[in-house]
C-alpha cells in the first residue's frame, strides 16, 4: 500500500475521531493482507485478540457457506 493511501485512510478515520485503525484484506482463494496504523501501541495485546477472533468467525461462516462464498467471489471481480 502506497504511503498517500495510508495517509488518506488516516485522514478519514479522523473524522470520526480515530486514532488507530486497521484494514483486512481477503483474496478469492482466502488469503490475507493486514494493514494497520497504532499511535498508541499499547492497543496491539486488544487488537490481536479482535483480530483472531474477526478471522475465526469469517473462516467459520466461509466454511458453513462455502458454495455461496464461491459463488459470490467469482461473479465479485475485483475493486
Amino acid at each position: 500500500m502506497k504511503q498517500a493511501d495510508l495517509d488518506t485512510i488516516s485522514e478519514i478515520v479522523a473524522r470520526y475521531g480515530y486514532s488507530e485503525w486497521s484494514l483486512v484484506g481477503f483474496t478469492a482463494t482466502g488469503d490475507y493482507s493486514i494493514f494497520s496504523y497504532f499511535t498508541d501501541p499499547s492497543i496491539l495485546p486488544a487488537f490481536k485478540i479482535i483480530l483472531i477472533s474477526m478471522l475465526k468467525t469469517v473462516g467459520e461462516y466461509v466454511e458453513r457457506y462455502k458454495d455461496d462464498y464461491d459463488r459470490n467471489v467469482h461473479h465479485a471481480g475485483t475493486c
